[in-house]
């Protein structure tokens, strides 16, 4: 080891003649370690919330919904079926129609969004069997059943095997009577998302055409893809393809708010944890300054002895190295404690229906466990420049005068 670094190693572990140096000393790499967990913290709930919020949209939305320009009234022929089942990343493609209705249970009535699908089909694009609450999913050929999402079951206090009955709302509002249908509720889901479990509904395909009236094929299908995130270019190709009047909604399209809202905390949050790691970083500062007139005689013993102005820069460098090396370090180990303890235990919980999860999510990223540290570490040092070229500047005849 060089004597530039054991001189500053010394100087870190010795005492101070002033007790409050070693205590800002102290408090800086302290401070530095919170202000690092802080933000590795921050960026790993944020990357865990994004991802969590990313599955239950995709996994409720399906990748892509194909859908007509033209409206219901025109269903998609098996020809554009056919191109799109052709493009090597799709996986599946399940045809549906949805249209609101009136549900009602005794004398309590709300309102429902029905999607009509084929189950097996619908299994591929939206795992509704793996949200399931209560009861199962029907099997092909029963009679009327529905899924209904746990908040709309709690609301209309039905449970699976009672009755329930729909009513189309568009036939009523256009002055053409009441047409309705009993449905025998089957189960219950539960999404984690307030606006699906209070809203939609699920059924057989032939089921909901009858309720609605609709004797021709689905205009609408979601589509599933090998890769969600890809779905934004597979959609601009499939488009091409395809042609006019169809057109491709992604996952993200559909709820392009929500994510623009998610993107949009990230900086400021980082930005509000940061200041915290500035503190730290102006203690380290003022110690590394204090260390400097606290040691002038010790400065000027070294340049006596030909020590140059470059090697004592040095050791104030090492010096602010050790101290953000320190400080770093422990930040990632505490980082990492508090982490696992959130992913083991799930200390700090959330209320799922504003959140869409039970608990806080953590996931790990080298960006966050690489990336923080080594622009900590090397901010400390950046911040040692000042203390270094002021020990550098110090005469070994002035500080040695008085000797």
């Amino acid at each position: 080891m060089s004597p530039e670094r054991l001189i500053a190693a010394r100087y870190l572990r010795s005492k101070h003649a002033y007790g409050f140096i070693s205590l800002i000393g102290y408090l800086g790499m302290t401070g530095l370690a919170i202000g690092v967990a802080a933000l590795i913290l921050t960026l790993s709930v944020m990357r865990g919330f994004t991802s969590a919020v990313e599955d239950k949209v995709a996994a409720m939305d399906g990748h892509l919904r194909l859908a007509n320009a033209f409206g219901t009234g025109m269903p998609i022929p098996d020809s554009v079926y056919q191109v799109i089942a052709s493009h090597p990343a799709v996986v599946s493609i399940t045809p549906y129609l949805t249209s609101h209705a009136l549900i009602r249970k005794g004398t309590l009535t709300d309102g429902v969004l029905l999607m009509g699908a084929d189950f097996h089909k619908l299994q591929q694009a939206i795992d509704v069997n793996a949200y399931l609450t209560t009861g199962t999913l029907p099997q092909a050929g029963a009679t009327a059943q529905i899924i209904l999402g746990e908040k709309l079951a709690q609301s209309l206090h039905v449970s699976p095997g009672e009755k329930v009955y729909l009513f189309d709302i568009g036939y009523i509002l256009e002055n053409q009577g009441i047409r309705g249908q009993t449905f025998n509720v089957a189960g219950t889901y539960r999404s984690g998302m307030v606006e699906y479990d209070e809203l939609l509904a699920f059924t057989a395909l032939d089921h909901a055409q009858e309720l609605f009236g609709i004797d021709t094929p689905p205009s609408r299908a979601i589509i599933n893809l090998v890769d969600r995130n890809q779905a934004g270019a597979v959609a601009a190709e499939l488009e091409q393809q395809i042609g006019y009047s169809y057109y491709l909604t992604s996952w993200k399209e559909r709820h392009a708010g929500l994510f623009a809202w998610l993107t949009g905390q990230q900086f400021p949050i980082l930005v509000i944890f940061g200041f915290i790691a500035l503190v730290a970083l102006l203690n380290i500062l003022s110690t590394l300054g204090l260390v400097v007139l606290e040691k002038q005689r010790d400065i000027g013993i070294l340049g006596s002895l030909g020590f140059s102005r470059r090697r004592i820069r040095k050791i104030f460098f090492y010096q602010g190295g050790l101290v953000g090396l320190i400080g770093t370090v422990a930040g990632i180990v505490l980082a990492l404690a508090l982490g696992l303890l959130q992913q083991k235990l799930q200390v700090l919980s959330l209320d799922s229906d504003i959140y869409f999860m039970d608990a806080l999510p953590v996931m790990w990223s080298w960006e966050a466990l690489a990336g923080i540290p080594l622009i900590a570490l090397g901010l400390t040092i950046l911040m040692s420049g000042w203390p270094a070229r002021k020990a550098a500047a110090i005469s070994p005849a002035e500080s040695l005068r008085y000797e």
